[in-house]
């Protein structure tokens, strides 16, 4: 054998392959990659989660605005309508206000007192009664006072105000039926089923029997 080769192989040694890991190095390995896998995983969750936020938040922005604008425009037609007929037909906005403000009080009070039972019949005689005067009041101003712009004015005011003082005067002379509006809001019902039970549980259990 050639002298010269033992060196070759001893210099060769110190390039071998290190030894293998042991099982802890491999585990505490595998535990750290998986570690960083998470991690990543989470951090890309996090990131996501606050981009679909602002979105959402950037969408409901814009719901909003749209809400806003959707609103403030069924607002305008009806009162902006209103002054405008008011303007075209009466001569004067400030007849549609008076006469919008009216107007809205007067739907307030019916559903005020339709809440409270009374009887569609009667605000709707109440309301023929007060168109009926509000006619009278036009024509008597038509032939003696006023012209049409100012006579049908006064004529849709005497109906906007006679409306509700008559729906005023048919419940203080008629009332309200408190019976009816408690047993609305009143469980009359349950309450009576349940004693009823309890007075049937009660005669079957033989503590509750009468000697």
């Amino acid at each position: 054998m050639d002298p010269t080769q033992e060196p070759m192989n001893e210099s060769a040694a110190p390039g071998s392959d290190p030894e293998p890991k042991g099982l802890r190095d491999q585990i505490a390995a595998v535990r750290d990659a998986a570690m960083r896998l998470l991690n990543a995983h989470v951090n890309l969750a996090r990131t996501e989660a606050s981009e679909i936020g602002a979105e959402i938040g950037r969408v409901a922005l814009l719901a909003g605005v749209a809400f806003g604008a959707v609103f403030v425009v069924g607002l305008l037609l009806p009162i902006g309508g209103m002054l405008f007929l008011a303007d075209w037909l009466l001569g004067s906005m400030g007849w549609g206000v008076l006469l919008g403000v009216l107007l809205l009080l007067d739907i307030a009070l019916v559903a005020v007192l339709v809440g409270l039972g009374v009887p569609g019949s009667s605000i709707g005689r109440d309301f023929i009664v007060a168109v009926l005067a509000a006619g009278v009041v036009t024509i008597l101003l038509l032939e003696f006072i006023a012209g049409p712009q100012i006579s049908a004015a006064l004529g849709l005011t005497t109906l906007y105000v006679a409306w509700p003082i008559l729906m005023g005067l048919g419940v203080a002379r008629n009332g309200v039926d408190t019976d009816a509006l408690k047993a609305r809001f009143y469980p009359t019902q349950t309450i009576e089923t349940t004693k009823e039970t309890i007075e049937w549980v009660r005669e079957r259990t033989p503590l509750g029997r009468k000697s």
